[in-house]
This record gives C-alpha cells, sequence and structure tokens, in this order.
C-alpha cells in the first residue's frame, strides 16, 4: 500500500480501539506480504533448477480446458505440457462441490506428474464478470464503489475470496482498476469502482488487500487503462490517443498505487493501442515500452504480469499465435494466456520453446519470469487441499450477506429523492412489470399489495412492449432492464410512453439514454432480482414515511436523474 493510502486508511481506523486492533492485524499482515513479495524476485529456487526447458516453458502457460470433468485425454495433456496456469469458465462449473472436487484432482494430478502446482485462476469480479455463482447475485464493482467505504470493501473481498479458496482457486483475476464514468457508453461499464482516479485507487487496493487475505493472488486489470473506451477489445484492437502524461494524471493513478504494494499480486495487460507512447502502434500487450519502460523501472513494480487472451482480436498482430506468444514474451509478460483453441496452445508453446532453444529469447529472461511465478506458488503455498462442504457452505451464506448490503443500499440510493413524481396508486388499479426475469416479478408480488400483470421479456416479444405499455388500464409501468439487451431496447420507445415508465437499471447508468425522459431510472449497478421486492415495499410504502434522501448519505457523483 503508498503511504498516502496507508495514511488515510490509519486516519479512518484510529477512531476507536476496535479500529486500532484491525490496524495491528494489517500491520502484521503486510509483515507476511512483504516476505512473499521478496521471495518471488529471489534469484533461486529449488524447483526450477531441477525443471527441463520444456517445463519451464510450460510455466509461463496460462490455459483453459472443456467440460466439467477431469478426463483421461486432458490429464495426458497436463503432463505433456505441464502448463503453469488453468483458467476456469462458466462452462466448467455445475457447483461449488463440482469444481472444488476437479480442482482437487487437477492439483493431485499436478503433484504426482507435473513439476510445480497449479495456479487456478477465476474471473471473479462480480457483477457481470461472475463465474462461480452464489445464492445471491455478487454486486458488480461500481455498486460496491457506490458504498464509499475501503474498510467493508476490503471485508467484502476477502469474504468473496475465502469461498473461491475453499473449492481450489489461488488467482482471482479481479480487481478493475480502470477508469469510467458510470453515465456513458463504455467497455467496462459497471466493472469499474467509479471515475475518480484516487477513489478507484482506495478502493480497488482495498479489494485487492481482502482477496489477499482470502488466500488468493488478486490480478489488477487492464494496464494501463482502457477506461473511456466503448470499443470491446475481445472483437477489435481499440485505439486510445492519450499521451503517458495524460494517462499518468488519471488512468494510471491506480496502477501506479497498486505497483507499489507489498503483497503478492499480479496485473493483466490490456488489449489497447496507444500510439502517442508507442509509436509502433501494437497492442500493449506486445509493448516493451508499456511493460519494462514504464511499468517495471517508472512504477518498480515487481509482481506477475500476464496477458489476457492472446486468441482475442484485440491481441491481432500480423503474425500467427505462435508469434504471438514468443512477441508477447519478448515484451516483458511473464504469463501468456491461451482461452480457447487446444492446437493454439500446442502451437504457442512449440513456438515459444522454439525460440528459447534458438537463443532467440534468452534463458536468463525465461528465468526471470519462471521465478517469480515458482515462488508466488511457494509464498502463497499452493498444491493439494482438502474440500469442506460444511465450511464452504458457511463460507458463501457470509458472502450473501453482505452482498444484499450492497444491494439494498444500492436500491436505497437509486430511489433517493425520486418518489415524490410517482403517482399514488389505486389498489384497484394495476401495475404492468416488465421483465426477463421472473424472479424480480414473484419478489413485487410479495411485497406490492395491488393488482399487477407480468410481461415476460424475451427477444421475441421486445416488439410487442410499445403495443402493451399503450393500454389504459396500467396506472404505472415497471421495466427492468437485466441486461444489455433490454436496456438497449428502451431506445425504441416512444417519448409518450416513457413518462409512465419506471425503468430498474441492473446495469451501469450509461446503458440507458436519455434517463429523464422516464417517470424514473433507478440505476442499482447490479443484477438483483430481489429489486423486484425492494420497490414493491417501496411503492407500499406512504411517501411521508420514505427515507428521504439526506438520511442515505449519498455520495457526490455526476449521476443523471
Amino acid at each position: 500500500m503508498s503511504r498516502r493510502l496507508h495514511g488515510l486508511s490509519i486516519q479512518k481506523s484510529a477512531k476507536t480501539l476496535e479500529a486500532l486492533g484491525k490496524i495491528f492485524a494489517f500491520v502484521a499482515g503486510l509483515f507476511l506480504f512483504v516476505s512473499a513479495a521478496a521471495a518471488a524476485t529471489s534469484e533461486t529456487n529449488p524447483t526450477y533448477d531441477k525443471m527441463t526447458v520444456q517445463q519451464k516453458v510450460g510455466q509461463v502457460f496460462i490455459w483453459t480446458y472443456y467440460g466439467t470433468e477431469l478426463s483421461p485425454l486432458m490429464q495426458r495433456w497436463l503432463e505433456k505440457y505441464q502448463p503453469g496456469a488453468l483458467i476456469v469458465f462458466k462452462r466448467n462449473i455445475k457447483s461449488t462441490r463440482q469444481i472444488a472436487l476437479v480442482n482437487q484432482k487437477l492439483q493431485a494430478l499436478a503433484a504426482q506428474k507435473m513439476s510445480a502446482p497449479l495456479f487456478l485462476m477465476i474471473d471473479q469480479e462480480g457483477g457481470l464478470v461472475t463465474r462461480l455463482r452464489t445464492s445471491v447475485p455478487l454486486p458488480s464493482a461500481l455498486a460496491l464503489g457506490k458504498m464509499n467505504d475501503s474498510e467493508f470493501i476490503e471485508t467484502f473481498a476477502q469474504a468473496s475470496a475465502e469461498v473461491l479458496h475453499d473449492v481450489g482457486f489461488n488467482v482471482d483475476l479481479a480487481p478493475v482498476l480502470d477508469i469510467s464514468n458510470p453515465n456513458r457508453d463504455s467497455f467496462i461499464g459497471n466493472r469499474a469502482f467509479g471515475e475518480n482516479p484516487e477513489t478507484v485507487a482506495e478502493l480497488a487496493i482495498a479489494y485487492a488487500q481482502g482477496i489477499n487475505a482470502g488466500g488468493l493472488i488478486p490480478t489488477a486489470k487492464h494496464y494501463p487503462g482502457h477506461g473511456g473506451i466503448t470499443q470491446d477489445s475481445h472483437r477489435t484492437t481499440p485505439q486510445k490517443l492519450a499521451t503517458y502524461e495524460e494517462l499518468a494524471d488519471k488512468d494510471l493513478v491506480p496502477f501506479e498505487e497498486y505497483a507499489q504494494s507489498e503483497f503478492p499480486r499480479a496485473m493483466m495487460m490490456a488489449h489497447l493501442s496507444l500510439p502517442a507512447i508507442d509509436t509502433s502502434g501494437v497492442p500493449t500487450t506486445y509493448s516493451k515500452i508499456l511493460i519494462q519502460s514504464y511499468l517495471r523501472e517508472k512504477l518498480k513494480y515487481d509482481g506477475l504480469v500476464i496477458t489476457d487472451d492472446l486468441e482475442m482480436s484485440g491481441a491481432s498482430i500480423d503474425a500467427d499465435i505462435g508469434e504471438r506468444a514468443v512477441r508477447a514474451f519478448i515484451a516483458g509478460n511473464d504469463m501468456l494466456m491461451l482461452a480457447g483453441s487446444p492446437a493454439h496452445q500446442k502451437k504457442a508453446f512449440e513456438a515459444l520453446l522454439t525460440a528459447v532453444k534458438s537463443g532467440s529469447i534468452s534463458e536468463e529472461r525465461l528465468k526471470q519470469s519462471v521465478l517469480r511465478i515458482l515462488n508466488y506458488k511457494k509464498a502463497m503455498k499452493i498444491g493439494p487441499f482438502n474440500f469442506d462442504d460444511k465450511r464452504t457452505t458457511t463460507a458463501i451464506a457470509h458472502l450473501d450477506g453482505l452482498s444484499k448490503e450492497v444491494h439494498k443500499k444500492n436500491f436505497q440510493l437509486s430511489v433517493a429523492g425520486k418518489t415524490a413524481s410517482w403517482p399514488k396508486l389505486d389498489p384497484k388499479s394495476e401495475v404492468l412489470v416488465m421483465s426477463a426475469d421472473q424472479q424480480f416479478y414473484t419478489g413485487f408480488q410479495a411485497a406490492y399489495h395491488g393488482k399487477s400483470k407480468y410481461f415476460h421479456l424475451t427477444p421475441q416479444s421486445l416488439e410487442r412492449v410499445a403495443g402493451e405499455l399503450g393500454q389504459e388500464r396500467y396506472s404505472l409501468a415497471i421495466y427492468f432492464a437485466s441486461g444489455n439487451q433490454t436496456a438497449h431496447w428502451l431506445e425504441k420507445l416512444p417519448a409518450a410512453l416513457r413518462s409512465k415508465l419506471i425503468v430498474v437499471n441492473a446495469n451501469h447508468a450509461g446503458d440507458v439514454e436519455d434517463q429523464k425522459t422516464f417517470l424514473s431510472v433507478l440505476n442499482i449497478n447490479s443484477y438483483d432480482p430481489a429489486a423486484g421486492f425492494a420497490l414493491g415495499e417501496t411503492l407500499e410504502t406512504p411517501p411521508d414515511q420514505r427515507a428521504p434522501a439526506a438520511k442515505l448519505e449519498i455520495p457526490k457523483t455526476d449521476e443523471e436523474d
């Protein structure tokens, strides 16, 4: 943690003896973090000295797999190539117990047949990027940012990490350190904690500390910052024309603080072109200037640097997948992700091995990255583990409780000051509720005792929304924008119909344009079907008894009404 953020934490925590106790615990934990970070840059490792060149090259790779079981074919594949890490996606997960047992088998296989234990990675940011589902949907980074409480965020991240740790994961590809205005359309959207660089730095690093306290290595995304970009790097290579000085004033602030932290950590590169900084125009994944000159030398970052998936369109260069892997490694990445085709995984492995054997990549360069990987694995005590179903159930229940707190606060903030314009409802009149998720309507029905009708939103039924809304029998209409498609469909709605509609927007505010043309837009910042119950409860509450905005400690933002 930087001196500035550490000072802020002490200032907030010194108010009570209990808080002082937390500081003592933090300092004790920091000592362990420093030891682990120092180990990662060590010059030696007994495991490294015993490894073949092929095994060392394998450690550099982050691969994926298909299916929900450890198949014989997959076992042979892992034994042959011995990748250093596997990334797990939603497609690999049926339940917490199932993925825990697969992860157990993977680490047992690594202990018996491979040269080192596996990094088992997962994208568990919360919000839209959630791979391991819990009973209560995990809130987005933006929803957490609205809490405006770094201590709560650290507690939340630790609870999330403990669930992941219990089922065998040891690297979380989170938090997002990008700067993003939630009121504007962008690629990052509600995956960012907010748009103020200092606030994002404080909250994101608190989240990273929580992940580490829960037993995992956090991964900051996406250096040097996707903020403000609308293009999706899965589909193209976005271009950002900022100079280094402009980045340093805004986008790099959280990354600089993170770079100076002293716990085991990783950083993921953005597939993003910055021609004003690297005139070659290549994605930053292949830029020695961005990785070595700025990240390593200028920001003094000593943790792992990993690529995003090299098969993404954003990583496109005039070269095949093998050459992409070689160039990304030469640029300074420690680990290379290939999360798609096994044929591409093999080709990238062989290209990197050939480059090492031919001298295009020196053994010293390979050693530099492999030692970071192995020493972090040793420092974090990664290896075989025992799965305890009861412990995991308890950990999930704790995390669910914290998620409910976040959702509740975000809903309260969304309705504050907006209910005055809502019509008084006659119990005999009918409320139309439109949602793709029947849970939203079921919750609404449980709280609202008047008449209501459910309209199920589907790709096919969207064209009938305007006709249904136009019926005079409805005194009020509610529309749950639970995803991008339902949010963007609202653009087609005539202005005359918008004025009778309360939109509950689970996305970031920028996904719903012209918000002032609606009766109200409640930006709840995360997918939360329980918002249906909360809204029904609000409608049942007499206007003079609803919580005034002043009591909700609303943080200052540029959010539209």
